[in-house]
């Protein structure tokens, strides 16, 4: 095992940094896999969000320890948030499995002239409008989200004290990502072609919105920390020309806006990124995480952002699930030896470990940085 010299915070902050830590700093994505593990179902956490942490902190010891906590539930502190409410299928629902992952179901919530509404309101001024379609008073929807944010800031301050950085303060899901839930992605696609300049002003109108919403809730959570959810932005959808006229400028304008107020931001980035990796160099240098799942070219990512952003990923689900630790082991070793060269890099799942992994692969996965050196000597 390695000697450590580097608290866990230390060796985050070294690797955003582009330093060299002592090990490779590790942060899987977990939440429903905690749950399995500590049989939590979906109803108990609904009911009870503390039986959540308790399974959390627990799989964390059980687990020997990791670097980072990616999220402990939204941070929001009112209705202003950056986020559609999308149809939840919880688990027993539609005939899923009564023990399996939440899913969510994609129905038109959203319409055509409400993009008028965003240019002319903004992003706020339209969501006053859009939550209230839910039957739920804007009134109630602060109250349970202020409820949540009290419990997700007292048990960041846990997570704090053990000396585990939390990397969630906020949620931003992009612009594209957000109409795209709300009106369908088909319908959205639609739009864009028989509305470019409608759909582009409205991207424009929600930014503001959105910068001022995020210091708003991480200044509540006392978490410095943006999620920005960007799954829908990626060459899996859309093409170069599309990401150069609508989502890269209202992502650079939004990146600024947070990092300017002394934000950090954890580009999630799930989908195949591969050809938009090098328009992350134009966002600013070290203030950033580029997280990616295990269908972006991740060694590509390393080659490119090298020197500019580190890189986070990407240990893919089918080998936490389906793998065996020999086989977890040979690339976490891979990675270690090429994304971690020189720093810059952390471990991480392939976006959320699955709920059915297998627990001594994310164990084998865990325990890699910590019997490796940084990188693996030849």
């Amino acid at each position: 095992m390695i000697k450590e010299t580097m608290t866990s915070k230390q060796r985050m902050w070294a690797a955003i940094n582009l330093e060299l830590p002592d090990r490779v700093p590790v942060a899987p994505i977990l939440g429903q896999f905690d749950m399995r593990q500590s049989g939590v179902t979906r109803e108990q956490r609904d009911a009870n969000l503390e039986t959540f942490y308790k399974a959390a902190r627990d799989t964390f010891n059980k687990l020997g320890g990791y670097d980072a906590r990616y999220g402990l539930g939204y941070a929001i502190s009112s209705w202003r948030f950056n986020c559609m409410r999308g149809i939840t299928v919880r688990p027993g629902d539609r005939n899923t499995p009564a023990d399996f992952s939440v899913q969510w179901h994609e129905e038109e919530n959203m319409f055509v002239e409400d993009y008028d509404k965003i240019i002319a309101k903004g992003w706020n001024g339209f969501c006053e409008d859009y939550f209230t379609r839910t039957g739920i008073s804007l009134e109630q929807w602060d109250q349970a989200n202020k409820a949540q944010m009290a419990k997700v800031k007292k048990e960041a301050k846990a997570w704090d004290d053990r000396g585990i950085m939390v990397l969630t303060g906020s949620l931003a899901i992009s612009c594209e990502m957000n109409l795209s839930l709300a009106r369908t992605l088909p319908k959205f696609s639609l739009d864009m072609h028989r509305m470019p300049e409608k759909v582009k002003a409205a991207m424009e109108a929600m930014i503001p919105d959105y910068i001022q919403n995020c210091i708003a809730d991480c200044k509540e959570s006392g978490i410095p920390w943006v999620h920005v959810s960007l799954e829908r932005g990626s060459g899996s959808y859309f093409s170069l020309k599309d990401y150069e006229k609508y989502f890269f400028p209202q992502l650079k304008k939004l990146v600024e806006g947070l990092t300017g107020a002394g934000l950090m931001c954890m580009l999630h980035m799930d989908t195949n990124w591969t050809q938009n990796i090098p328009y992350l160099k134009e966002l600013p240098s070290k203030k950033c995480i580029a997280n990616y799942d295990s269908i972006t070219d991740i060694f590509k990512a390393k080659e490119i952002l090298h020197g500019h952003m580190c890189v986070m990923g990407d240990v893919p689900p089918s080998l936490t699930s389906l793998g065996t630790v020999a086989e977890v082991n040979e690339y976490c070793e891979k990675l270690i030896d090429i994304c971690g060269k020189d720093g810059g890099f952390i471990l991480c799942s392939g976006c959320e470990v699955p709920i059915d992994a297998r627990f001594e692969n994310v164990k084998a996965m865990i325990d890699s940085v910590k019997n490796h050196p940084y990188p693996r000597s030849k």
